[in-house]
């Protein structure tokens, strides 16, 4: 089994339980905390408007992963049991 096999069978097993709700306060905790510190390091490193745009571009994804997660936990996922 190669490693993208091996990527393929995480990704499935992963996907196909529900998230619970401890784990999605997890991903929302370690969102908020990312943005936090890469606003940060591009404020220091850059300007005041390069961080604004990095922190709205990353809640921007982080917010679609935490409702995905949200909707995929509340459904299922058992089309990829298939």
């Amino acid at each position: 089994m190669g490693p993208i096999d091996r990527f393929e069978e995480e990704y499935l097993d992963v996907s196909s339980s529900r998230a619970t709700l401890r784990e999605l306060f997890e991903l929302a905790g370690g969102s908020i905390l990312f943005v936090l510190v890469a606003s940060a390091l591009t404020y220091y490193i850059l300007s005041r408007t390069a961080a604004l745009t990095v922190a709205a571009a990353l809640a921007v994804v982080f917010t679609i992963t935490i409702v995905s997660q949200t909707y995929w936990a509340v459904t299922g996922r058992e089309d990829y049991g298939e």
